[in-house]
């Protein structure tokens, strides 16, 4: 069978986006693949066009993921941004590797290992992957002089010895992401001089070492959910020069100490952050432009310290993808300024927007200013009543505003609202949307839905068992557009 499927690897348009295929078989058998994630893992092994910027790098990376989807050699996980590889198609791609490449692969992915495999010639080896196990020990000095990824991600990993990552001169990508018990980095990670890609996201440590200082070539640092780090050495992640993203979502150490330290990182292009406080995110405003222009992801996480925001403090960053408001409990109001200067490309670049457990808030009527919406997510947000005032609406004229309300909205996802009577007061388009879910939802009794709404669209009403039959449609022909999820068994 697999020379017959090498075909459609033999027949993509170039040896890079071949590379990026072999690449994904690393990743366990049907494990979904974070699509920004596998780009930048890309990026580090220098699969991208060498010269070429960040931004220029992620596009090509999409343009590669979507020729291996076009080929069916990847598939898209439906309502998510990850790929997964069918398991014959990475059992393929294995065996071309096996066969026909020079680049070795030692992949021990998904098979319970206990402590690390043996292999006969471990100088050979390229490219390695050790993810989901459970490795506790790292305790072996592995002689690898040509190994360039190295993945340990979701083990069960506690320690590993200073001298363990000595003989690995040229690594590029090391991913130790989601060892919840991992606590401690080893200072013999300076060794790897080499290194562009680190990512220690869903780690228990508690400290970066200074000796990471050695890591000249460091691209991309991932501290997202690293919720024990508490120490950062001063001017550690300013000697990163070369740093083009950094990801600090959910990390324990504050972001507004390291401020002054950003402002140094000229190559930066990516930031995520969490902002707990009112303040904290002023401050943040009015720091350099240059580092606000690349902050993609907020959290804003326990705000205790106002009852309303103002969201033009959020609204500037032109490149700014998705915003999470967590446990904000005090938090009643995000005011839409009647300063807004008309024409202006507020909120231009966000998909997303995800609100839980802020359970003061009334409403989201600022969303209005983000044409670009595809998600929707509020759950346990205890006040809120509607999700778009009409009153609001109307305090802003026309020209301000995105008249063509959730015109790009894919998914609206609604959760314990036991408040909410209205999602909106009128009928609305929803050109895009494919799915709805509205769960302990027991005062809405109307959707903003009639027979022109989601035209084309193949939409999913999710709800608990007998809700979406007590629903009040705006036109009853409308009901048999829609289907439950629970009944998606029965085709």
């Amino acid at each position: 069978m697999y020379p017959k499927l090498k075909f459609s690897y033999d027949s993509l348009t170039s040896e890079r986006v071949k590379s990026c295929f072999l690449y994904c078989s690393l990743y366990p058998e049907d494990h979904p693949i974070q699509i920004d994630e596998l780009i930048h893992c890309w990026i580090g092994e220098g699969f991208m066009d060498e010269h070429t910027d960040l931004s220029t790098a992620r596009n090509q990376g999409r343009f590669f993921i979507g020729s291996l989807i076009e080929a069916c050699l990847l598939e898209k996980v439906r309502f998510s941004d990850r790929v997964r590889m069918h398991d014959v198609v990475r059992d393929m791609a294995l065996w071309i590797v096996g066969e026909f490449e020079k680049d070795k692969f030692l992949v021990k992915s998904g098979v319970q290992l206990k402590e690390l495999p043996e292999a006969e010639k471990w100088e050979e080896i390229r490219r390695m992957s050790l993810m989901d196990n459970q490795i506790e020990n790292l305790t072996e000095i592995l002689e690898c002089p040509n190994l360039q990824t190295l993945f340990l991600s979701s083990n069960d990993l506690k320690v590993i010895m200073d001298d363990f990552f000595n003989s690995m001169p040229m690594l590029r990508v090391l991913d130790l992401s989601d060892n919840t018990n991992f606590e401690e980095l080893p200072v013999g990670i300076a060794k790897l001089v080499s290194l562009e890609h680190l990512n220690l996201s869903f780690t228990k440590i508690r400290k970066l070492p200074v000796e990471l200082r050695a890591l000249e070539k460091l691209k991309y640092l991932n501290l997202e959910w690293t919720r024990d780090l508490e120490m950062i050495p001063q001017q550690l992640i300013s000697s990163f020069s070369k740093l083009q993203v950094l990801k600090m979502m959910r990390c324990g150490y504050g972001c507004s100490l390291l401020l002054e330290d950003l402002e140094h990182l000229k190559y930066l292009n990516v930031l995520t952050l969490t902002f707990r406080s009112a303040s904290e995110l002023e401050k943040a405003s009015r720091f350099n432009k240059f580092f606000s222009c690349a902050i993609e992801h907020v959290s804003l996480l326990d705000f205790r310290d106002s009852r309303s925001l103002n969201i033009l403090a959020l609204a500037n960053l032109q490149n700014l993808c998705s915003i999470k408001c967590t446990n904000c409990m005090d938090l009643k109001e995000v005011k839409i300024e009647s300063n807004i200067v008309e024409g202006a490309r507020y909120f231009h670049s966000l998909r997303y927007v995800g609100l839980t457990y802020c359970k003061q808030m009334m409403d989201v009527s600022w969303v209005i200013f983000a044409p670009h919406l595809e998600k929707l997510l509020i759950r346990g947000c205890n006040s809120l009543e509607e999700i778009i005032s009409e009153e609001k609406v109307d305090e802003v004229t026309d020209s301000k505003a995105n008249t063509n309300l959730f015109s790009r909205l894919e998914q609206l996802d609604l959760c314990r609202l036991p408040k909410m009577k209205t999602i909106y007061c009128h009928a609305l388009p929803f050109p895009r949307l494919k799915k709805i879910s509205i769960v302990k939802c027991p005062m809405l009794k109307k959707l903003p839905l009639n027979s022109n709404s989601a035209k084309g669209q193949r939409l999913i009403i999710k709800g608990e068992k007998g809700w979406w039959k007590d629903v009040e449609w705006e036109d009853e022909s409308t009901r048999t557009a829609f289907l439950p999820l629970s009944d998606l068994s029965n085709l």
